[in-house]
Formats: C-alpha cells, sequence, structure tokens
C-alpha cells in the first residue's frame, strides 16, 4: 500500500477534532456542534486535502466573526450541531464522492447564505416576494447589504479556492444562496421543512451544480 495513503487517511479525524475543539473553545461552536464540526472536517480533508480543509476553515471563521458581529443573530453563543452538519455534512460526502469542485461550490453556498443572513440582518429594511417590504432579518427576504455579502462571500471562495474552476464555484455558491433564500418560505408551510433542511438541499445543490459546470 502506498504510503502517502496510510498517512493521509488517518490524518484527517485528527484535523477535523482540533477544527472542532479550536471552534468551541473560541465560542464559535456549542460543544457538541464541536464533535459534528470534528465530522465535518474529517470529511474536508478526505475531499482534496490542505485546499478543502483551508476552505471549510476559512468558511468557519470568517462566517462566525460575521455572527459575532451582529447583536441581532441567535447564533452568537454558537452554532448548534444541526447546523455545522446541514452546511458541511453535504459538502463533505460529496467532496469524498465526486471531487473537491463539489466541496468548494456547496462551501461557497454555505459562506454565501451565511453572510447574506447576518450582514442582511442589519440592513434598515429587506423585500420579501409576495410580501413586499418587511423588517430585516425575515426569513427569505432579501436586502442590499445583503444581496452584496452574498456575491462576496461566494468570490471569496471561488478566488481564494476555486482554481481553474473560479467561474463555476462563484456561478454554484450565489445559485446555492438565492436557492435557499427562495425555499425558505416552507419552513412556513411544511412541518419538516426545517431551516436546517433548507441550507442542507442548497448546499448540495450547490455543489452538484459546480462539479458539472467544472
Amino acid at each position: 500500500m502506498d504510503l502517502k495513503y496510510v498517512l493521509f487517511y488517518p490524518l484527517g479525524p485528527v484535523l477535523g477534532a482540533l477544527l472542532g475543539g479550536l471552534s468551541v473553545a473560541l465560542g464559535w461552536l456549542r460543544p457538541r456542534a464541536g464533535l459534528a464540526a470534528a465530522l465535518v472536517g474529517t470529511l474536508a480533508w478526505w475531499s482534496g486535502g490542505m485546499g478543502t480543509s483551508a476552505a471549510l476553515l476559512f468558511f468557519v471563521a470568517l462566517g462566525s466573526l460575521a455572527t459575532q458581529a451582529n447583536p441581532r443573530s441567535r447564533d452568537r453563543r454558537g452554532r448548534r450541531a444541526a447546523q455545522v452538519l446541514a452546511n458541511g455534512l453535504p459538502a463533505g460526502l460529496g467532496g469524498v464522492l465526486l471531487g473537491p469542485v463539489f466541496f468548494y461550490g456547496a462551501v461557497a453556498a454555505a459562506l454565501a447564505d451565511t453572510l447574506a443572513s447576518e450582514v442582511g440582518a442589519r440592513a434598515p429594511w429587506a423585500w420579501r416576494p409576495g410580501r413586499g417590504r418587511v423588517p430585516s432579518g425575515t426569513n427569505a427576504a432579501v436586502s442590499l447589504p445583503g444581496t452584496l455579502a452574498l456575491l462576496l462571500g461566494a468570490a471569496l471562495v471561488a478566488l481564494l479556492f476555486g482554481g481553474r474552476h473560479t467561474g463555476a464555484v462563484f456561478v454554484a455558491g450565489v445559485f446555492g444562496a438565492v436557492l435557499d433564500t427562495l425555499t425558505g418560505p416552507l419552513e412556513e408551510r411544511l412541518g419538516w421543512w426545517t431551516n436546517d433542511v433548507n441550507n442542507a438541499v442548497a448546499t448540495a445543490a450547490a455543489g452538484l451544480l459546480a462539479w458539472a459546470l467544472a
């Protein structure tokens, strides 16, 4: 057996545990969420090594800082395990099965959606299809600051990690975040369609689109 693979795969759980522990210590995640982050961190390493692991760390750090900077955020005490799995598990599983570009597309969507939510919540007002002008932070509503943050989040992941697939990752990131907004009203109509389900579907769809476009 190739020594490279003997060393490569066991390193995943080690790095995943470090990511989970660090995130809990910094207050970014709640304790159980740290365990979920360890799993996602393992899959991130297995998806593409340093590149995908760096992309995950970038998402966790920037998304958490945006949350901490938003006094209205409900997640300032740290994100829950279900939130971590909803954003990270589709990216990790897809990355292992289909390759790094899937992972990058999913992470681009997750960061774009996170920044849009945290920045948009501080806007003076927002707009929701079918309702018109609504208070900022309303589910499935959009605002100019939130939209700009969405584009920035997708662009950062695409430019920093997309490589020759920069365009595919950016388009997929924007698509996933917009899809998350469009399907948001289902949370009010279907009892089982929670925000976590919505996020998981959007990130998985973004990963698939990035993979298809690459």
